[in-house]
């Protein structure tokens, strides 16, 4: 029970981050020019890499339990796309701890696909 509470926390965290993220950038005052938009488009990069991971899992894609583990060929390059997500999240003038944490919790949850059970 506790396994699983973990994981839906995990899971539920990286959304419920980008919105935190997403209110303290528009209640503060953003920079100018690309500095500016860099947390709407990591916000939205980590929300895509999200969706996928929900999709892929539900799909059947990726997941299962001890010898019935499988996972994606593609997972490969989200785990790399969410590695760089991470670092362009580390580049973030408002909401950067949020938006690094929702990024690493979703390279986790990628790398975390990749593990053979």
């Amino acid at each position: 029970m506790i396994r699983i509470v973990i994981a839906a926390i995990w899971l539920l965290a990286p959304p419920i981050l980008l919105v935190h993220a997403l209110r303290l950038w528009r209640l503060g005052l953003p920079p100018v020019g690309w500095k500016g938009r860099l947390p709407v488009t990591v916000a939205v990069a980590v929300l895509v890499n999200w969706l996928l991971f929900i999709t892929f899992v539900f799909a059947g894609q990726i997941g299962g339990f001890g010898s019935h583990y499988m996972t994606m060929r593609l997972a490969d390059v989200f785990l790399l796309v969410s590695l760089l997500i991470l670092i362009a999240s580390s580049f973030t003038h408002t909401g950067r701890w949020a938006l690094s944490l929702a990024s690493f919790l979703m390279l986790a949850l990628w790398v975390g696909s990749e593990m053979v059970a």
